[in-house]
C-alpha cells in the first residue's frame, strides 16, 4: 500500500492481503476467544423468542439452497438467510463481545457472515482461511468504530450495526478470496446497506436483528461483487454520502487506517460478563464493589443510589425505567443497578419477562438517580463509560466507588478461564456437555481444521 491511496482502498487491500500466521500470537489467541464467545452467545440466542422468530423466518427458505446451518437448529438455508438469523442470535441477549471505544459488537456481524459463506463454499475453506477472514473483518470493523462509533451513536444510529455491515463485508470478501477491485466493491456494496436506529432499544425485538442485517449485508456484498456488481469505492471517505460524512460527520477517515498493521484494534474487543448494554457495566462493577465492602448493602437497606456519568451514558441508558420488554430492561441503567443490589449478579436470569417486572425491583429503580457530570470528559472517548456511584443506606451511611473501565474491557479483561466458563454456560443451554467440550477444542485449534464447515455441524445438538 502506498501513501495517498484513498482510505477505503487502503483498508481493503490490507484486509485482502492479511495472513493469519502474520498476526501476533496474542491477537490470534484473542480472536479465537472472540469466536468462541460469539458461538456461545449465538447458541443461547437460539433459545429466546426473538431468536426463534428469525430462525423460523430463515427456515422458510429451507430446501431452496441448503448452503449454511442455522445455529442451534440444524436446518440449512441460503447463506444470506443463515447470516441474518445467526447474526441476530449472536446479539440476542446483549452479551456478545464489545469494543467499548468503537461501540461495536464485531463478532455477531462478522462471524455469521464468514461461516455462512465458508459453508456455502462446499468444503474448500480451511480453518486458517476462516480465521484470516474473521481477523480482517474484526480489524476493519473495530477501526471504523474507533473513528466513528461514538458520533454515530450520538446521531441516533446503532453504531454496531452500521459499522458491522462494513466489517461483515470485509470478512465475507476475505473468505471468498476476492481480489483488489472486486474486494473493494464488496465492501462498498455492504457499506451502502448499513442501517439501524437506536430507538429500537426501548421496546422492540428488532434491535437484536440489526446485527443479523449487518451480517446479511456482508454476504450480499461479497456475492454480488463476485458477480460484477459495483459498489462505492470511496465508501469511507466520500465527502457527500460517504460513511464518515453521513453517519459520523466530523470524524476523520484517516483515523481508520492509522498505524494499520502495527496496532491491532481487534485485540481491544472485550467480553461481557453482564447481559446488558455495555454502558451499564461500570455502574454494575461499582455496585458489586460497594456490596463487597458493605455486605449489608442490598435492595432493602439502601435509601438511594446516585450514578454520576457522562452525558453520553445518560442519554443512552439513563432514562426512566419502565418494564416494557427484556430489550428495554437490558438497555436501562436504573434496572441494572437495582437488580444488582438485589441479586448480586446481572446475567441471563436477571433478564426474564417475569424478573424485569417484579414490583420490588421496579420500585427500587425509582431510588436510582442518573446525573450528568463532566468529571470524565477530559478523558475523551476512553472515559465515555466512567462513573462515580454513591450509595446511601437507610441508617445514614454513605459509600462511593469510581470506575473508569468495566470488567471485560481491554483495560480490565476477563481471563481466558472466565471466557471459557461463560461459553460453557451459554452453549450448555443447547448442547450436551460432551459436545460443548468438543466445540471448545475445535475453536481453540481452528487453524488445524481442513474444512471449517464441520464447525457448523458442532453448533447443532447431535442426535443419539
Amino acid at each position: 500500500m502506498s501513501e495517498g491511496v484513498p482510505v477505503t482502498r487502503r483498508l481493503a487491500e490490507f484486509c485482502e492481503d492479511l495472513v493469519w500466521t502474520d498476526l501476533p500470537e496474542q491477537v490470534q489467541e484473542h480472536l479465537k476467544l472472540c469466536i468462541l464467545d460469539t458461538l456461545g452467545c449465538g447458541l443461547f440466542g437460539s433459545t429466546v423468542p426473538w431468536g426463534r422468530i428469525l430462525i423460523d423466518f430463515a427456515a422458510e427458505d429451507e430446501g431452496r439452497a441448503a448452503e449454511a446451518t442455522l445455529w442451534g437448529d440444524g436446518r440449512k438455508v441460503p447463506a444470506h438467510a443463515a447470516a441474518l438469523a445467526n447474526g441476530t442470535l449472536g446479539h440476542s441477549f446483549e452479551i456478545d463481545d464489545l469494543h467499548k471505544v468503537g461501540v461495536i459488537h464485531p463478532g455477531s456481524a462478522v462471524i455469521p457472515a464468514v461461516l455462512a459463506l465458508a459453508e456455502r463454499s462446499g468444503g474448500s475453506v480451511s480453518g486458517e482461511r476462516f480465521l484470516a477472514a474473521v481477523a480482517a473483518g474484526y480489524e476493519a470493523g473495530c477501526r471504523l468504530g474507533v473513528a466513528t462509533g461514538a458520533i454515530t451513536l450520538a446521531n441516533g444510529y446503532h453504531s454496531s450495526a452500521v459499522a458491522g455491515a462494513v466489517a461483515a463485508g470485509v470478512g465475507a470478501a476475505r473468505v471468498l478470496e476476492l481480489h483488489r477491485d472486486t474486494f473493494l466493491h464488496a465492501v462498498g456494496i455492504a457499506g451502502t446497506q448499513a442501517s439501524g436506529l437506536m430507538a429500537a432499544q426501548y421496546n422492540s425485538y428488532v434491535k437484536r436483528a440489526h446485527q443479523g442485517r449487518a451480517a446479511e449485508s456482508g454476504v450480499y456484498g461479497a456475492l454480488l461483487a463476485r458477480r460484477g456488481l459495483t459498489g462505492i469505492v470511496d465508501l469511507l471517505e466520500a465527502p457527500y454520502g460517504g460513511f464518515c460524512s453521513t453517519m459520523a460527520k466530523g470524524s476523520d477517515p484517516e483515523e481508520i487506517i492509522r498505524d494499520l498493521g502495527s496496532r491491532w484494534e481487534s485485540a481491544a474487543s472485550g467480553f461481557k460478563p453482564y447481559s446488558c448494554c455495555g454502558s451499564n457495566h461500570t455502574s454494575i462493577d461499582a455496585v458489586l464493589t460497594l456490596k463487597g465492602e458493605l455486605p449489608e448493602l442490598n435492595g432493602e437497606t439502601v435509601d438511594g443510589v446516585t450514578v454520576f456519568c457522562t452525558p453520553t451514558t445518560l442519554h443512552h441508558v439513563g432514562w426512566e425505567y419502565r418494564p416494557e420488554s427484556v430489550t428495554s430492561a437490558q438497555m436501562n441503567l436504573s434496572y441494572a443497578v437495582a437488580v444488582c443490589l438485589q441479586d448480586g449478579q446481572v446475567f441471563v436470569d436477571q433478564y426474564t419477562s417475569d424478573r424485569i417486572s417484579r414490583p420490588d425491583t421496579v420500585a427500587l429503580t425509582k431510588k436510582v438517580r442518573i446525573v450528568e457530570t463532566d468529571e470524565f470528559s477530559s478523558l475523551g472517548r476512553t472515559g465515555r463509560h466512567g462513573v462515580r456511584v454513591v450509595a446511601r443506606m437507610n441508617d445514614g451511611r454513605t459509600a462511593q466507588c469510581t470506575v473508569l473501565h468495566a470488567k471485560g474491557s481491554a483495560h480490565y479483561p476477563m481471563t481466558r478461564k472466565e471466557v471459557i466458563e461463560k461459553f460453557t454456560s451459554l452453549a450448555g443451554k443447547v448442547l450436551p456437555r460432551g459436545q460443548v467440550a468438543e466445540l471448545l477444542e475445535a475453536v481453540l485449534h481452528l487453524e488445524a481444521m481442513a474444512d471449517v464447515s464441520s464447525l457448523a455441524g458442532l453448533l447443532v445438538p447431535k442426535r443419539n
